[in-house]
């Protein structure tokens, strides 16, 4: 792991992006403070890592500013004194239709996806002013910048929202010599996206895709710890697409989301 990077903490760190960003930072060396409201499902990560880095679970719901900072304060009683990088990769999707999405499921996406990498990046200062690396990754989407076939209008909105954080964050932080990017992930095959689809399903969207293929969660792993590494320390306010050139392509017509929409 590069010196900069010894203290790595993740925000969803139990499935997903955020299970490969953990393991491919713990597999580098760096301590691992994996945070995530399935305490059961970190704590089994933690005991299943054999490696000699250690993996830290603390559960959390980063929706709520009072578990945020009871997180931190975890964070310190178990010896962990500073932050290397904060990646904000929790989230969850939003599938109602924009006419049928209740407020209370559009207060949910933005609470869980927005407010809570706010939280945990107003939070985590200063841990990271403390670290090194003074890196924060918002792990944003591909609908960030179009619109989501697997997520609804919160969703959309909420990601959208990612990327304004980030670039007013990496601005006001730049005094503290914190750098704070994104990354846009197009269509990644986690377990869970992959439980949910058809054969089919997975090879049309292959299909759709420039290099003929989903992103694996360890793809955009990579991604991320490459922008929170000393070879990206002159990079700040940034957007780093990692969608196998999908961004680079006429996205499908509102009929063809409205039938996807009908298949969920």
């Amino acid at each position: 792991m590069n010196e900069t990077l010894n203290v790595v903490a993740i925000t969803g760190a139990a499935s997903g992006i955020g299970r490969a960003t953990a393991l491919a930072a713990a597999s580098r060396g760096a301590t691992v403070v994996a945070l995530d409201r399935d305490l059961a499902a970190l704590e089994a990560l933690a005991s299943a890592w054999t490696g000699t880095s250690r993996i830290l679970p603390i559960g959390v719901d980063i929706s709520s500013e009072a578990q945020v900072r009871q997180a931190i304060q975890a964070i310190g009683q178990a010896g962990v004194k500073q932050v290397d990088m904060l990646v904000n990769c929790a989230g969850i999707v939003s599938r109602s239709r924009f006419e049928e999405t209740s407020l209370p499921e559009w207060q949910k996406a933005l609470d869980v996806n927005l407010t809570g990498a706010f939280l945990c990046t107003q939070w985590f200062v200063p841990l990271l002013e403390a670290g090194q690396g003074k890196a924060v990754v918002q792990v944003a989407s591909l609908a960030a910048k179009r619109v989501s076939y697997t997520g609804g209008i919160g969703y959309t909105a909420a990601k959208a929202g990612m990327l304004g954080l980030m670039r007013h964050a990496a601005f006001e932080l730049s005094l503290k010599r914190i750098r704070v990017n994104a990354v846009c992930p197009g269509p990644v095959l986690t377990e869970l996206t992959r439980n949910a689809l058809s054969d089919d399903d997975i090879q049309h969207v292959a299909g759709m895709v420039p290099l003929g293929n989903w992103l694996s969660p360890q793809d955009v792993a990579e991604a991320i710890l490459f922008l929170g590494s000393a070879a990206a320390r002159m990079i700040t306010g940034a957007t780093l697409d990692v969608d196998g050139g999908l961004s680079l392509v006429t996205g499908g017509t509102a009929q063809d989301y409205a039938k996807s929409r009908d298949q969920a």
